[in-house]
Parts: structure tokens; C-alpha cells; sequence
């Protein structure tokens, strides 16, 4: 534990960012579900990060990364580790139609800055309440988009604390909210994309804000999809088809989207869990398809 309080004394005298002591995690995430961690590190800027976290890695401090926690399920547990977030790092800049963007950024935010400027590639992402770097770490989309087709390159820190480029993503191992990210120990930095000019791109941006204000419960706490859509098949449809009868105390299954489920009041994780687990077996005795999570789990 010592080496952890001495990560906060590193931090603070060389002025490498914000450090919270003992934060809650309910407010780093949409569901608002999550218990109390050992201190949560927002660097100021790259190169503090980068100082910071050869620190870590020198002393094996445990840390986990966190943008907006928006595709997040959190357990109430005390979480003995750093969390790093990179919400500061929200930096974005437009050089022969390259967009160049930190880690940090929100990409609903950025959706609507760069369409309202007629530049087309970034409007899928419009409503989505995720970090350009979490929706990178998890191939994010909507609208048969992921945020994979129209990356060039992305610059992460490796497990060494080397700044890499990833070029060439159409045979690094994205998928459909998969990236090769999810099986390394590594920090995204930043991305480019590549934009075209389209005095329409901003009227799009629009269309697909509208649809998901229809379609999703956005101003609810909630965790995004809950599920993965199995092939040939959308998770909402059977759900609603199959749970949709499924009565929990503090959550709720949304009556405008099946795969969202949303905390009504002070849901716990092992409610969530338990409301998770019923669905699955719901659909899985009805269908034989088993639902697989979207959401990614810190215990």
C-alpha cells in the first residue's frame, strides 16, 4: 500500500494531474453503479500520463482505464487499484481534412463539432455518450458503422510504456465490438480519421441524433446495450420477445429499448447481475441463443 500512497506523492510533485483519494466510482460511470476505489488519476496532459504510468508500471501498481464509463457495470466492491482518467485528454485538431483526436474526447461532442464544419466520417457516433478511446477499445458503432472503418491510425502506450502506432486496422483483429486492445494491458492514446468534405454531413449528424433520442432512453442511467447482437438477430427483439415480463426492484428492462436496462433507484451490481443472468436464461430456453454481454464488467 505504501507504493500506492507514494504514486500520489509522485503525482503531486510533479504536478502530473488531478489525483481523488478513496473516489466512488458510480460518478465515472452512466449506470451510476460502483463502489470506492484506492484514488483516480486524471492526467493534465500526455506527457504527464505517460511519466505517471512508467511509474506504475515500474512499482506493478494495479490501475484500470476509464473514459466516460458509459458501456460500463461496476461492482460495489472496493476496487484496491488506480483508476486512470483520460477525460482531460479531450484534444482534437483538423490538418488536409485528418482529424487528429486524444483518447478523451466524447464522440457524440465531436460528432456534431466536425459535421457542423461539412466534414463527413464522424456522424454515426452522434448520441453515443462514449470516450473516442472507449469506443476504440470496444469497436463501437451504430447504424451498421463502427468506429474501425474510418480509423487510420491509433497511438497507444504499450505495456512497456512505448508510444505505438497501429496502422493497417482491416487485418489487426477488429470485429464487431471486439479489438485486439481487449486482450492487452495497454492505454489509447489517440487516433486520426480520415474526413471528406459533404455539406450534408451535418443534416446526417441530425437524422441519427434523432433516431436514437426515438429509439434509446438516453436521459435514463443506463449502460448502453446491455447485449451483443447474436448473428441474424437483435438482442431487443428477443428480449422483449422472450424477458420482457421480468419484474426486478431497483431496474428496470427500458419499454423503449429491450437491451437497455436502466437503474431506477440505487440499483446495486449484484441486482444488475442477477437482472443480466434471468434474461439470458429467459431468451436462452425460449431460442437456444445464448446473449452475449456488451458490457464490459470491473469486479
Amino acid at each position: 500500500m505504501n507504493n500506492y500512497y507514494n504514486f500520489y506523492e509522485y503525482v503531486t510533485k510533479y504536478h502530473l494531474g488531478e489525483i481523488i483519494k478513496d473516489a466512488c466510482l458510480k460518478d465515472y460511470c452512466t449506470l451510476k453503479i460502483g463502489g470506492k476505489c484506492l484514488c483516480v488519476y486524471k492526467p493534465n496532459n500526455v506527457k504527464s500520463l505517460i511519466r505517471a504510468y512508467k511509474y506504475i508500471m515500474k512499482n506493478k501498481l494495479d490501475y484500470y482505464v476509464l473514459g466516460n464509463g458509459s458501456n460500463m457495470l461496476i461492482s460495489d466492491e472496493y476496487h484496491p487499484c488506480i483508476i486512470i482518467n483520460l477525460k482531460n485528454l479531450s484534444n482534437y485538431n483538423i490538418v488536409d481534412n485528418l482529424l487528429t483526436v486524444q483518447a478523451g474526447a466524447m464522440g457524440n461532442v465531436l460528432s456534431k463539432k466536425i459535421s457542423k464544419q461539412n466534414l463527413s466520417g464522424v456522424e454515426f457516433l452522434s448520441g453515443i455518450p462514449g470516450t473516442i478511446g472507449g469506443m476504440v477499445y470496444m469497436n463501437a458503432g451504430a447504424w451498421n458503422h463502427h468506429i474501425s472503418d474510418v480509423i487510420e491510425t491509433i497511438t497507444y502506450l504499450d505495456e512497456f510504456g512505448k508510444i505505438c502506432v497501429m496502422t493497417h486496422l482491416v487485418d489487426k483483429g477488429f470485429s464487431y465490438r471486439k479489438s485486439p486492445f481487449m486482450k492487452r494491458h495497454v492505454i489509447i492514446l489517440s487516433c486520426t480519421i480520415k474526413l471528406i468534405n459533404d455539406s450534408n454531413a451535418y443534416n446526417r449528424y441530425l437524422e441519427y441524433l434523432n433516431k436514437k433520442l426515438i429509439s434509446q432512453p438516453l436521459k435514463s442511467y443506463n449502460a448502453g446495450c446491455t447485449f451483443k447482437n447474436p448473428h441474424n438477430y437483435s438482442a431487443w427483439q428477443l428480449i422483449r420477445e422472450c424477458a420482457n415480463n421480468l419484474q426486478f426492484n431497483n431496474i428496470e428492462i427500458s419499454n423503449i429499448h429491450a437491451n437497455f436496462l436502466i437503474n431506477k433507484s440505487n440499483a446495486t451490481f449484484n441486482e444488475m447481475i442477477e437482472a443480466i443472468n434471468l434474461i439470458q436464461d429467459n431468451v436462452y430456453q425460449n431460442t437456444n441463443i445464448f446473449l452475449e454481454l456488451e458490457l464490459t464488467i470491473l469486479r
